[in-house]
């Protein structure tokens, strides 16, 4: 069985990749690849195989469905795409990315894995995985979070973790590319400490059921 990833940006990779790591061991019959983005884009009203690729995840959607869609058909795999929700009403976006694959024809198992507003949630999720990380984590900031809503995730996370919160990190941090650096880093330490049966995200406990019903005791 062979897992491929569309994710959203290297933050989402990072974290999939530290995942990853903890479900092979116990599914080595399994394999998997990981094809990052920059950012999420957005839908284009007509997606053909004659357009510029932008490396924008739903910008390209249609067409790496299409392609992997073609690669994978003399074999098992199933096809993750993982971003994040936003401000998007969720089942209306999911909605929306399940029309771009009817329309395609594509028939590989595929799943939309939608984070709820960002990945940083599917973080905020395993409070031990961000203590044991980040000792001095502000704990009552953490709880008071509401798992999976629309509130400023990633920063709600900084004012956790960052020393001198979000505030602080603006200023030392004041490009996107050094914050998503941070974010990035915050995903592979977190990632590596996350328990995959204790995460209080319904959107992350969404994405592992749907990656373990696909994982099968080799034949």
């Amino acid at each position: 069985m062979h897992f491929q990833f569309l994710i959203e940006d290297q933050s989402s990779e990072a974290l999939i990749l530290e995942l990853m790591q903890k479900i092979v061991p116990d599914a080595p019959h399994i394999t998997y690849d990981c094809k990052s983005f920059r950012g999420i884009g957005g839908f284009r009203k007509k997606q053909t195989g004659k357009e510029t690729r932008t490396g924008k995840l739903l910008d390209d959607l249609a067409i790496y469905l299409r392609g992997f869609d073609k690669s994978f058909r003399d074999f098992q795999a199933a096809i993750f795409v993982i971003l994040d929700n936003d401000d998007n009403i969720t089942e209306d976006f999911k909605a929306r990315l399940e029309q771009v694959a009817v329309d395609k024809n594509i028939t590989t198992d595929h799943v939309f894995c939608i984070a709820v507003e960002e990945v940083e949630a599917w973080l905020l999720g395993d409070e031990a995985a961000v203590t044991a990380v980040y000792p001095d984590a502000r704990r009552q900031v953490l709880r008071a979070y509401v798992q999976d809503s629309i509130c400023g995730t990633w920063e709600t996370l900084a004012n956790v973790i960052y020393p001198g919160g979000l505030v602080r990190m603006q200023k030392e941090c004041p490009s996107y590319r050094e914050i998503g650096m941070r974010k990035k880093e915050w995903a592979q330490k977190i990632g590596s400490q996350m328990d995959l049966s204790r995460n209080k995200s319904p959107s992350f406990n969404y994405f592992i059921n749907e990656l373990r019903q696909r994982i099968s005791p080799a034949a």
